[in-house]
């Protein structure tokens, strides 16, 4: 992403399922943790929340996160 982004571009991310830990999938859980962990430091987080509309199924499962490039 670092190279696809210029300094001071976003990156807009839903992150999806955030499901407890389990072997298997798909779909395979996932967490905030693991965008910072691939981002590293080129990215700083400008914006975490829940989303307000979800589908049904996604309620409590779905985050939106948007990185600025650094």
């Amino acid at each position: 992403m670092g190279r696809l982004l210029k300094p001071g571009g976003y990156l807009i991310t839903l992150i999806f399922p955030i499901d407890p830990e389990e072997d298997g999938g798909p779909p395979y859980f996932v967490r905030i943790e693991h965008y910072v962990d691939v981002l590293g430091e080129n990215f700083v987080k400008v914006l975490d929340k829940v989303p307000e509309i979800s589908k049904e199924t996604h309620v409590g499962r779905e985050r939106v996160a948007v990185w600025q490039r650094v």
